[in-house]
């Protein structure tokens, strides 16, 4: 019975140490950024009362107008491709969605939501396709790809009726009114057009298939965003200066061929209750607008606004230009009119990409990812979406107090000559004395309040706090850019960086040689060399050896005898260093594929292909790669049992591992791979599972052991989590290694492994392992959980030497293991993000603190999420809640107490040496 009850004790010991978080740091050492991902104007729908988004990420979304903070949001990226997507209102307190499902492209989900609360009012899903068009007139009619056309109710969903295209006819649109429904389509041998249903049966009220052209090859269609007037638009491919307008509202359809005032790039249409308004952007960027009379089936131009270099927009019946500064609103009909309201703006200077306008306000859509909101009344605010599409990620060590004064002061002490480094170093520590007193008045006062660890309130300083808590983590986006963020004021935006190489992609951020360098690649051979601490840009070049067709695929780095070499690897197999030299000694690296794994050697400016590794069949495919951290420390050769035996860890730094899937057979499999030699170390095959094989295997690679999961639907359903440990024999005090160096190139014996089966009771994303300053502190397993949480897995309870349907004996309690449980990380101690909704993660990284028992976690895909993890507790620093001052008070009264007693304990000795005294 002591025995069971000392095992449930460990197990709760381990759960204290390991919890994600004290309730006293939960809003103060972590922060979450919510994002919603890039805009597209054609799903917005802008209110007096909300701005309701379905986003490219996936995301549906309502902001609130006023300060541009998010009201409530959905991830429906299992629901929802946002390409097959249309967002419009359903009636004036719900919006619609209505978008092809990713797992099935022929399924449609359709679904209304409140858009106050953003509580789902019903859904429903319809196969036939992805929807092509979706009109709104009192119930719901959308046209699917499929060829379907179906009435759905307003209220509940359900369908009302059901109709099929004839044959021939390809789905172009649907646009409906209360008279009638018009099903736009093109016909095989007649060309675009359209023929009536009857809106309450569906069927059809004219056989006749009215043709507005005769031309349906390749067309582009734009149905207008006005309820006034069903109006449809469309250009023929290389006929960049006319614009064919159809008004199908008219009883014989009016179409009508207008010649912009230059060729355009792009255009929207809009019907008011005046007519019809064409928006313009031309080839050379400049925009305008063209307003046309649409009164007794004839098209008339009334009005136009001259090309400018401002964005326009309409919207409501106004016409709004945004330039630089300010947004004008002007009365639609006049080309001279004057603007009746002018509101000042601060606007990023990337370019604009879009403005989609209610009759209140405005968003404008910039290149940078970054989205500004203007109403009539000068309220603005901005959010800048870019983070929420991060191509890499570098978490960068700020500079200590005087760092670089002392540097400069040392530096100059190295190469005076010996008297006046003498006097200088003399005068430096006079100096030094003006600012004693303020040192020992702060000393006090952290002393007293335990506040060590803060940091500089000013937000502009590069300088970190006393712990290393405080640090810049550089993000780079698709968006071009570069954003620093600061770890100790909530994320804060330090500094940055737009378009910093042009017409290039990013493909990944390095470290430079220096502290606060920074190295940013293009996919097209562009480097920019970038000052970390500030932003700025130091230089900008160019690979010239790229060649045509070649791009930069990864960044690869490499450390020859403390030296630092950073490489760019192209499509053509090619090698190019940043940095102009290149490495003395010959290094080994290795590229995946998704079906095989290649092993190279850089030698005297030479690549040579040197091993490959393929998966035993076709069907298999590689869904991630992963290698130790190379900045992971060893403090231990092996691991102590409870005997003082020895088991010695297989300390191999050059481990592979590949995870694979087998489409086929629904099966997983794990290889372990030396990365110098291609030699298999140890490989693993779940054959007997049904694997999601759309989810892929996650694996991350420790100190000496490995741990992957995935997703299975046999024998018990849920996420699989293996861990492997590796030791050089599984006999205890056995060490081949011993006295050399580790080798690839030696005939070495395999790996011990020892392996164990957990189940997850969620879905994992991503893993990542946890690395302190020193590697003394222990190693936790990070993952990220499609519930949108964050979790933490102590790598201690993930132990495959736990003993199984026993009880620990007392040695293996000495090693702190406990019995067995299959069911791992049903603990909500373990979720580190806590009441966070951190959606879309895909990566963590981490990164350790000047404290070795801190490390520092940062998690990021669509949202971003930072916070301090103590694996092993804060054992290396007291807590805010110990009483200091009764420290204090205990010594002064130890020295009072040594004081008073001090003398007679003297006298009494004297005493007793003269005899008078026993």
């Amino acid at each position: 019975m002591h025995v069971r009850a000392l095992s449930l004790l460990l197990t709760l010991v381990f759960a204290t140490l390991v919890r994600g978080l004290f309730a006293d740091e939960a809003f103060v050492v972590d922060w979450h950024v919510a994002s919603i991902g890039s805009i597209d104007r054609s799903r917005a729908i802008l209110s007096p009362d909300s701005v309701a988004v379905f986003s490219e990420s996936s995301v549906l979304a309502s902001l609130d107008p006023g300060n541009g903070t998010v009201r409530w949001r959905h991830f429906l990226r299992e629901s929802a491709v946002p390409r097959h997507s249309h967002l419009t209102r359903l009636d004036s307190s719900a919006i619609l969605l209505a978008a092809a499902t990713p797992a099935d492209a022929g399924v449609t989900h359709i679904a209304a939501w409140v858009e106050d609360t953003g509580y789902l009012v019903w859904e429903t899903y319809l196969a036939g396709g992805a929807p092509v068009g979706v009109s709104v007139a009192g119930d719901v009619y959308i046209m699917q790809s499929g060829g379907k056309v179906r009435r759905l109710s307003h209220s509940t969903g359900s369908e009302v009726w059901e109709y099929s295209l004839p044959e021939g006819h390809s789905p172009v649109d649907v646009v409906a009114s209360k008279r009638n429904v018009l099903v736009i389509t093109r016909k095989q041998d007649k060309g675009l057009g359209y023929f009536t249903l009857n809106t309450e049966s569906g069927e059809l009220a004219s056989d006749s298939f009215v043709v507005v052209d005769k031309n349906p090859a390749a067309v582009s269609f734009l149905k207008s965003e006005g309820y006034v007037a069903d109006v449809i638009a469309w250009t023929v491919p290389g006929q960049t200066s006319t614009i064919t307008i159809a008004n199908l509202s008219d009883a014989t359809p009016s179409v009508h061929t207008i010649t912009p005032k230059h060729q355009y790039a792009s255009f929207s249409l809009t019907s008011t209750s005046t007519g019809i308004v064409v928006t313009i952007t031309g080839l050379d960027g400049k925009s305008w607008t063209e307003s046309y009379s649409s009164s007794r089936g004839k098209l008339t131009l009334v009005g136009a606004t001259d090309p400018t270099e401002s964005a326009i927009a309409v919207g409501d019946g106004r016409l709004f230009e945004v330039s630089k500064g300010s947004i004008s609103s002007f009365t639609l009909g006049s080309a001279d009119a004057k603007a009746e309201s002018i509101t000042e703006v601060s606007f990023p200077s990337s370019p604009i990409e879009f403005v989609t306008c209610s009759s209140s306000a405005c968003i404008v859509g910039h290149k940078n990812g970054e989205y500004v909101f203007a109403s009539i009344t000068g309220h603005t605010w901005t959010r800048d979406e870019s983070v929420a599409n991060v191509v890499s990620v570098f978490l960068m060590e700020l500079e200590e107090e005087g760092e670089r004064i002392s540097l400069g002061e040392v530096l100059f002490e190295e190469n005076a000559a010996p008297l006046q480094a003498y006097i200088h170093r003399v005068k430096r520590h006079w100096n030094a004395l003006a600012s004693l007193p303020q040192y020992l008045i702060g000393f006090f006062h952290r002393f007293l309040s335990g506040d060590y660890d803060a940091v500089p309130i000013d937000t502009n300083s590069t300088v970190s706090d006393t712990f290393g808590f405080r640090k810049f983590i550089v993000l780079a986006t698709t968006k071009g850019g570069l954003r620093a963020l600061d770890t100790a004021h909530g994320g804060a935006l330090a500094w940055k960086v737009d378009d910093i190489l042009p017409s290039d992609v990013i493909v990944g951020i390095v470290p430079g040689d220096a502290k606060d360098k920074l190295y940013v690649v293009g996919a097209f051979g562009g480097v920019a060399h970038v000052n970390g601490m500030t932003g700025k840009i130091i230089t900008t070049s160019k690979i010239a050896e790229i060649g045509l067709g070649d791009k930069v695929e990864s960044v690869i780095t490499f450390n020859d005898d403390g030296v630092q070499y950073i490489a760019a690897w192209t499509a053509h197999g090619r090698l190019h260093f940043l940095s102009g030299s290149t490495p003395s000694k010959p290094v080994y690296f290795s590229k995946a594929t998704e079906d095989a794994i290649a092993g190279y050697i850089y030698k005297e400016d030479q690549i040579i292909p040197t091993w490959k590794f393929t998966l035993p069949t076709s069907s298999y495919r590689i869904t991630s790669v992963a290698s130790r951290d190379p900045d992971d420390k060893t403090v231990s050769v092996g691991r102590v049992l409870g005997d003082r035996s020895v088991l010695y860890k297989y300390l191999n730094p050059h481990i592979l591992a590949v995870a694979a899937v087998d489409d086929a057979t629904k099966s997983a499999a794990l290889f372990l791979i030396d990365d110098v030699t291609g030699r298999l170390l140890y490989s693993s095959f779940h054959d007997d599972e049904v694997v999601d094989t759309a989810a892929g295997v996650k694996v991350v690679v420790g100190e000496h052991w490995v741990v992957y999961s995935y997703w299975s639907e046999l024998a018990t359903r849920g996420e699989k989590l293996v861990v492997l440990d590796l030791y050089e024999s599984d006999i205890r005090n056995v060490r081949w290694s011993e006295g050399r160096n580790f080798s690839s190139f030696t005939e070495t014996p395999l790996p011990f492994v020892q392996g164990q089966a957990y189940l997850f009771p969620e879905h994992i994303t991503s893993l990542a392992v946890s690395r302190s300053r020193f590697g003394i502190t222990s190693r936790d397993v990070i993952a990220t959980l499609d519930t949108a949480q964050v979790a933490v897995l102590p790598k201690r309870l993930l132990d495959a030497r736990r003993p199984v349907n026993r009880d620990p004996t007392n040695e293996e309690k000495e090693e702190g293991l406990v019995k067995y449980d299959p069911l791992s990380g049903n603990d909500k101690r373990f979720i580190l993000s806590h009441v966070y909704n951190v959606i879309g993660t895909e990566k963590t990284v981490c990164s350790p603190a000047n404290l070795e028992s801190t490390v520092l976690v940062f998690s990021y895909g669509l949202d971003l999420f930072f916070t301090r993890i103590t694996p092993s507790q804060p054992f290396d620093l007291l807590s805010k809640s110990f009483n200091k001052g009764q420290l204090l008070l205990t010594i002064f009264a130890l020295l009072v107490g040594v004081r008073f007693t001090g003398p007679m304990v003297r006298r009494k000795q004297l005493n007793i040496r003269w005899g008078t005294q026993k």
